[in-house]
C-alpha cells in the first residue's frame, strides 16, 4: 500500500502547461503527521537588508538588469513587483504611478513562483539558468508573508538557495553573499516566529546550508539536494555531483534524506534500496517523472517522494499499482 501526499508546489520544479505540479509522498518522512496533506514549495533567498523572500532566480532580471538578489533592499524588491504587476496592487501607498501601460503583465494567470520556459532547439539562445528569459516570475512575497497568510494546514517545502561559487559565476553574479550563519539564523528565526504548527520540510543544494540547518534546529527534517545523475555533469561539488557521496554526507550530518534527479534511479532502481538502507528518505525530480512508466519503476523500487507535473495522469497510474 502506497501512502500519498499531494503538494501544489508551483515553480520549484518544471511546471506543466496546465500549471499543475505536485509532490507524491510514498512513505512517512519519519512522522505520521507529514502524511496526506498539501505541501507548497518555495525557494527562499535573502535581501540586502536581511529579509527572507520567496524568489527562484539568483538575480532580479525584472528590473531590466540582472541585479543579484542579495544586492537589493526589500523596498526595491517589492517596487519591482508592483511595476511588473500593477493590477495586484490597485491601491498604492508609495506614490508610484498606477496606470503605466508599459508595465502590464505578460501572462494572465498569477503564480507565486517561476515558470520554466523551454528553449530547446534554439541555437541563438545563450541564456543561463536563473537568468532573464528562463523564467516568468509573478508577484513577489516575503517568507513572513507566506507563513502568515497561507493556511496552517498547508505544509511548506522550503528550498534554501545560497549560491555556491560556480553557481554564482554561471549565473553571472559576483561570488559573494550574506554571511552564511546570519543567512540561516534569520530564516530559522522567521520560521520559529511565524511557522506555528505548520509542517515544514527544509532542503538545499548547498551542503553547508544543510549542515547548519541540521545543527541549529531539530524541529523540521532537512533534505540534501544533489545534481547526481544530471547531464551534463557540471557540478563542481562532489557532495552534490555524486549520489554515493551525497548519501554519505546526509548520513554523517543526520539529515533526513536526499533529493536526486530521477535519471540514475530509473536506470538502476536498486539505488533506491541503497539510499533507504542508510536510514534516509529518497526523493526524485525532473522531467522524466512526467512519464507514468518512469514513476511506476520508482514506486515499485520503494521511492519515498516523487515530484511530478502531470498530476491527474500520475495519480491514476499510482492508483493502479498494488504496492
Amino acid at each position: 500500500m502506497v501512502n500519498l501526499l499531494t503538494s501544489l508546489s508551483v515553480g520549484v520544479q518544471h511546471v506543466s502547461c496546465s500549471g499543475e505540479s505536485s509532490i507524491y509522498i510514498a512513505a512517512q518522512l519519519g512522522r505520521d503527521d507529514y502524511l496526506r496533506q498539501i505541501f507548497q514549495g518555495f525557494d527562499v533567498q535573502m535581501k540586502k537588508d536581511h529579509i527572507p523572500v520567496l524568489f527562484h532566480d539568483y538575480s532580479l532580471s525584472e528590473s531590466g538588469t540582472d541585479v543579484p538578489i542579495y544586492d537589493v533592499t526589500i523596498h526595491q524588491f517589492m517596487h519591482t513587483s508592483t511595476l511588473q504587476f500593477p493590477q495586484h496592487n490597485p491601491e498604492r501607498k508609495d506614490g508610484y504611478c498606477e496606470n503605466d501601460e508599459a508595465h502590464e503583465p505578460s501572462h494572465d494567470i498569477p503564480r507565486s513562483r517561476s515558470l520554466v520556459i523551454d528553449h530547446e532547439g534554439s541555437e541563438k539562445q545563450v541564456l543561463k539558468p536563473n537568468t532573464r528569459g528562463d523564467f516568468i516570475q509573478d508577484t513577489f512575497a516575503t517568507l513572513e508573508e507566506a507563513l502568515s497568510n497561507i493556511p496552517e494546514d498547508v505544509g511548506f517545502d522550503l528550498e534554501i538557495k545560497y549560491p555556491r561559487m560556480h553557481e554564482a559565476l554561471e549565473a553571472g553574479i559576483a561570488p559573494v553573499s550574506i554571511e552564511i550563519n546570519i543567512f540561516v539564523d534569520t530564516i530559522l528565526d522567521k520560521i520559529a516566529s511565524f511557522g506555528r504548527g505548520r509542517n515544514i520540510i527544509l532542503s538545499s543544494l548547498t551542503p553547508d546550508i544543510c549542515i547548519l540547518l541540521a545543527i541549529k534546529q531539530n524541529a523540521y527534517p532537512v533534505i540534501f539536494i544533489t545534481n547526481a545523475g544530471k547531464l551534463p555533469l557540471s557540478d563542481k561539488e562532489k557532495r552534490a555531483g555524486s549520489l554515493q557521496v551525497a548519501v554519505r554526507f546526509a548520513k554523517q550530518w543526520g539529515l533526513a534524506g536526499v533529493v536526486t534527479a530521477a535519471d540514475p534511479l530509473i536506470m538502476c532502481p536498486r539505488l533506491v534500496e541503497f539510499i533507504k538502507s542508510q536510514g534516509l528518505i529518497c526523493r526524485t525530480y525532473n522531467g522524466l517523472n512526467k512519464e507514468p512508466a518512469n514513476v511506476e519503476i520508482q514506486v515499485k523500487a520503494g521511492i519515498d517522494l516523487i515530484v511530478v507535473d502531470r498530476v491527474g495522469l500520475i495519480h491514476k497510474t499510482l492508483g493502479n499499482l498494488s504496492v
